[in-house]
């Protein structure tokens, strides 16, 4: 955990301190962002967003315990306490997180894609610390606040970090890069997600390849070798590439595999020196992408075969990122409503479709946000991949899955309902689903389709 002299603390950030006659604490132990979740000692960092002022809860968080503020205002610090001036709080952060990043010298894995990247790193992690102290993002802390935070909460006794980098525009992977100093490069595809900001899966393809511009001259760049557009980089760069993927053209690729249904995925995986039979218990064949990277990363670490097995099969899946759910009324709830783009819309239909249930298959689609342009085409591509598959009843709910209700209308051999508005739909959840189905619950994350979920375990 980040801790250091106050007076230092200062100098790195060429601050300007402000009342230090008051201060009471030689050092500090720790960030905090947020006044709730205030520990003593911690030095709080209040930084300003669109909706709120992290100023205004520094009296909060001198009252919890901390040792001293950030500020940008000092009219904004109460006189009976002691600060820290800086001209941006926001900058302070990342530039504290670099010097801290710069102390240690570790292995740093970065995860950067279009989809994937959480699961991706999840893996890599239940492989590597089956040996390794191993330190990785939370949650999905990947931006310019949750990446710095990340790092700064790495103790000592770090040995690898695992590190994912999201982005919503052109330079984001990069300034994430230059905090983490990553020493191997993970790009999971190229997808549409965030087309809206990045104009095409070109763009898309640069904006992540960010990740490379900060990557050590010795490091490795791990890339999906089942993309097209990910092949290309392979001439470009200077580090050792290792592709991975189903095609036997790969470095690290799928022999040949079996989907268990909800007891999860067997496979036999083929490296360049040996063969793993592996098991995994998570959805959908895709999950095999992240196996392969497991691997890479387990090898690439000295891990034993059998360590890096154990790895995968001790993987667990993020809540709401196709979570199973078991509901009293014999109900099954595939919860991925977490996030959602086209590819990953995909895939969850696939695990539906490809799934073994006494009852009817159910997909309930819900829009998927910042595709600009793409997003009539996008959601259209969701209604045609519909047509053909074995699922009973397709129900779409937002403003944009109309473009899937109308593309599959007409050819979608089962039922197919329409809701402009979730709340519309969840008045008639009791009257379309029944017991024993199996749903699907997929949609962006600004739409809450998790709400669903109640509604369907109250299905009598």
């Amino acid at each position: 955990m980040f801790n250091i002299n106050i007076r230092n603390l200062s100098k790195i950030l060429n601050g300007k301190m402000i009342r230090p006659h008051l201060i009471t604490k030689k050092n500090v132990s720790g960030i905090a962002i947020d006044s709730r979740s205030i520990k003593t000692d911690q030095l709080f960092i209040p930084i300003i967003g669109e909706r709120f002022n992290g100023h205004d809860y520094i009296e909060e968080a001198y009252e919890k315990g901390i040792a001293i503020t950030l500020t940008e205002d000092e009219a904004k610090v109460p006189k009976r306490y002691p600060a820290i001036l800086v001209e941006d709080t926001k900058n302070a952060l990342v530039t504290l997180a670099k010097y801290y990043r710069k102390t240690f010298d570790i292995d740093c894995i970065g995860i950067t894609g279009s989809v994937g990247k959480t699961s991706c790193k999840e893996m890599i992690y239940s492989v590597l610390n089956t040996k390794y102290n191993t330190h990785k993002t939370k949650g999905n802390y990947n931006n310019d606040i949750g990446l710095p935070l990340t790092l700064l909460e790495m103790d000592q006794q770090t040995e690898i970090a695992i590190i994912e980098m999201g982005m919503n525009h052109f330079n984001e992977i990069d300034l994430l890069s230059s905090i983490a100093l990553p020493n191997y490069a993970v790009i999971t595809n190229i997808g549409l997600s965030h087309i809206e900001n990045l104009g095409s899966k070109e763009g898309i393809l640069k904006a992540k390849s960010e990740i490379i511009n900060h990557l050590s001259k010795d490091g490795y760049i791990l890339l999906n070798g089942d993309d097209e557009y990910l092949r290309e980089l392979e001439n470009q760069v200077t580090q050792k590439v290792l592709f991975f993927g189903f095609e036997a053209n790969n470095d690290y690729y799928v022999k040949a595999y079996k989907d268990l249904g909800f007891d999860g995925i067997e496979a036999v995986i083929q490296t360049p020196n040996d063969c793993y039979t592996i098991s995994v218990h998570a959805l959908g064949k895709h999950i095999l992408y992240h196996v392969l990277v497991g691997i890479i990363m387990g090898e690439q670490k000295g891990l034993t075969k059998e360590a890096i097995k154990k790895g995968i099969g001790a993987y667990k899946n993020e809540k709401m990122r196709l979570d199973v759910i078991k509901a009293n009324n014999d109900i099954t709830i595939i919860n991925d409503s977490y996030n959602a783009s086209v590819d990953s819309m995909k895939a969850a239909i696939d695990v539906l479709d490809d799934s073994n249930n006494s009852g009817r298959k159910v997909a309930i689609l819900g829009d998927i946000f910042e595709m600009g342009d793409y997003a009539k085409s996008g959601h259209e591509l969701i209604g045609d991949y519909m047509i053909g598959k074995s699922i009973d009843v397709l129900i779409c709910v937002g403003d944009f899955s109309k473009w899937i209700y109308e593309k599959a209308k007409n050819h979608f051999k089962g039922k197919i309902y329409y809701y402009c508005k979730k709340e519309e739909l969840l008045k008639d959840i009791p009257t379309i689903i029944n017991k024993k189905d199996i749903v699907l619950v997929k949609a962006s994350r600004g739409m809450k389709l998790e709400d669903t979920i109640e509604k369907i375990k109250e299905v009598s």
